[in-house]
């Protein structure tokens, strides 16, 4: 046995859990020993610096997302025919684990969403660390199940919803309140869903749309859908997969945002025997690849690939994408709640209606939710919801006090009077995103983006006259430092429009 007092002895002594015979044993010991007064030195300075880390703030995380548009159509006899995808790997377990670990951390990304009142019964403490280890991941919040089981399951929750949605062919009277899990099948009639899954993981179902939830768990995700769908996913760690079978061909996300367009031809579209529609995969930043029989093709950010029916992947180019397509992937992005937890957020959050007559774009919290009627939900507490008027701009609709109630609250919206022009503030806003210049937008981030810093925003406010001539274009909100948002504020004021109608309007822009 050693002579010398053990390391973690000395750390014992400094937070007061030696006895003081043994105390004085170990201070008669250093005494004497060189070697053991070096250690206890160490563990002096360490067990200081831990005391002065629990008084500072959290430090900011960086967190890429994957935002995913995937679009086709597969009959059923094709789906019944083709080969089975059962491959052994692994997928999610880890970055939702640590995605959930540092939410609870920094409390970072909490939106207007969650500015209610406080749950009373909530015991969590933003102050916790979590260490996480592969074997925790079944106890992490959204994952069920255990590593004796097999992988854990993976739970949604549905966070946004508007118009005609059925899960397993009937209408839910709790679709708040219902957890989705491995093989449900949900479809949208003239609606859309947002069902969120993990800590900054979620897809959106479109309108005219059906999925399939294939494998929904710690080590896989696989969907299959026929229409279009929305995708945000958290980091992935290495040897873990997210797939979306489209048809013939299978989409795996490796990098950030990406887009997957499958159009069938009519004239054939009941021949299984062969593919006959176009499968387009458009890549925002990042990487992902589109795999077939033939080989596989890797789609880098800012870049598509269009592979027509009865193609090989591999026979086909890749090309870069326009400003206007960039454009609508950013804007491509499902509904997520931050510090992800799915039992305390079915106990203790609830559904927030907003009607409204005829289709009006809406705000909750400052947040833009898209076009009302809709449902989302919220944190109980007092919100504030905001409607656009026939020119677009947003004007206060009220406010509501929300409880943690399974039948949520009710706003109605009025009608807005007047006969301004209808579409004017759609039109422009079109015309501004499609003639942001990126490349520029990119240069202004470089020393954010090499600081590791991602996620961030400018919301800027400006009006456009008759002739397309810029009034003001003011920066409202941003995160970022005063000498970069100045940098992207330039970028945006020398956006240029045509004549059409006046507007006036806040955009928000994701950096």
């Amino acid at each position: 046995m050693s002579p010398h007092v053990a390391p973690h002895r000395w750390a014992d002594l400094w937070a007061g859990k030696v006895e003081d015979t043994e105390r004085a044993e170990m201070e008669c010991h250093a005494a004497s020993c060189r070697a053991c007064t070096r250690v206890r030195q160490r563990v002096a300075r360490a067990s200081d610096s831990f005391a002065a880390i629990r008084t500072q703030s959290s430090p900011e995380v960086s967190w890429d997302t994957v935002r995913a548009r995937v679009h086709w159509s597969v009959s059923t006899e094709r789906r019944a025919g083709r080969r089975q995808r059962r491959p052994p790997y692994g997928w999610l377990a880890a970055a939702l684990a640590g995605g959930a670990a540092l939410a609870l951390v920094t409390g970072t990304g909490a939106s207007g969403l969650l500015r209610g009142e406080p749950d009373p019964g909530s015991t969590g403490s933003p102050d916790s660390t979590i260490a996480v280890t592969p074997p925790m991941a079944a106890r992490l919040p959204g994952l069920v199940g255990g590593s004796t089981g097999g992988p854990a399951a993976l739970v949604g929750l549905v966070s946004r919803a508007s118009g005609d949605i059925m899960i397993d062919g009937a209408r839910p009277d709790d679709l708040f309140a219902r957890k989705l899990v491995r093989g449900n099948r949900i479809a949208t009639g003239d609606g859309r869903v947002d069902i969120q899954f993990g800590d900054k993981s979620a897809f959106a179902l479109g309108p005219a749309s059906t999925l399939e939830l294939r494998r929904f768990d710690a080590d896989t995700i696989e969907l299959v859908v026929d229409g279009t769908l929305d995708v945000t996913v958290a980091p992935r760690a290495a040897g873990q997969r997210f797939l979306v079978d489209a048809g013939d061909h299978l989409v795996e996300v490796r990098g950030t945002q990406f887009r997957v367009v499958h159009e069938p031809r009519h004239d054939d579209v009941h021949d299984a025997s062969r593919d006959t529609g176009t499968t387009s995969v458009a890549c925002r930043h990042g990487l992902v690849t589109v795999s077939d029989r033939a080989g596989v093709v890797e789609v880098s950010d800012a870049h598509r690939v269009r592979v027509a029916g009865g193609h090989p992947v591999t026979g086909e180019h890749v090309v870069m994408l326009s400003s206007e397509e960039l454009a609508t992937l950013a804007q491509a992005t499902p509904l997520t709640i931050p510090l992800w937890d799915p039992a305390a957020l079915a106990r203790s959050s609830a559904p927030l209606e907003i009607a409204t007559a005829g289709r009006r774009d809406v705000r909750v919290d400052g947040i833009e939710l898209g076009l009302a009627p809709l449902e989302v939900r919220v944190m109980p507490g007092r919100h504030t919801v905001e409607a656009a008027d026939l020119a677009g701009r947003f004007r206060r609709a009220g406010w509501v006090d929300v409880a943690a109630d399974p039948r949520g609250a009710r706003l109605e919206v009025p009608a807005e009077p007047g006969t301004v022009q209808v579409g004017g503030i759609t039109e422009r806003d079109r015309q501004f995103r499609a003639h942001i210049d990126h490349p520029r937008l990119t240069r202004c981030m470089r020393s954010i983006a090499k600081a590791g810093l991602t996620g961030t925003y400018v919301q800027i406010e400006l009006t456009v006259d008759a002739q397309g001539a810029v009034g003001y274009l003011n920066v409202v909100d941003t995160d970022l430092p005063s000498a970069t948002a100045g940098c992207v504020r330039e970028v945006l004021a020398d956006v240029r429009f045509g004549a059409g109608p006046a507007a006036t309007w806040r955009e928000r822009v994701d950096l």
